[in-house]
């Protein structure tokens, strides 16, 4: 089991670096043509499962004055994460929002990461974008 977690941390680790080698070559080659272009939005959805219906909020917090809809349990796909108020369930504690559209057809609503599947609630923060 150890061995694995280092595995798994030194992959997360490498993946990051990339990322950040990615984004500054990017950056840099738009600053010399001076020119840029939005990417599509398909292009930055990342799947991901949710193991509960849960609420959808217009801001990054548990406040029942900011619930929007619901997105319900399953394969879900969101835009980006950024940090909001802590939320505790089901054994897990996180300040990590995520960017979706919900199943009450409220665009660019937050849903917190606790009710991801595990492999995305390890993962969540590696894989999307911050917003």
């Amino acid at each position: 089991m150890p061995a694995r977690l280092l595995r798994n941390g030194l992959l997360a680790a490498l993946a990051t670096a990339g990322l950040l080698t990615a984004t500054s070559q990017t950056a840099s080659a738009q600053s010399m043509t001076k020119t840029t272009a939005a990417a599509p939005a398909s292009a930055s959805l990342v799947r991901m499962t949710t193991i509960v219906d849960q609420w959808s909020h217009w801001t990054p917090d548990w406040h029942e004055s900011s619930h929007a809809g619901t997105l319900k349990a399953g394969r879900n796909y969101f835009y980006c994460y950024t940090y909001g108020l802590t939320y505790s369930d089901f054994g897990r504690q996180s300040s990590v929002w995520l960017k979706t559209d919900d199943d009450s057809g409220n665009p660019n609503v937050y849903v917190n990461d606790v009710y991801l599947d595990d492999e995305g609630f390890r993962n969540d923060i590696l894989w999307l974008p911050k917003c």
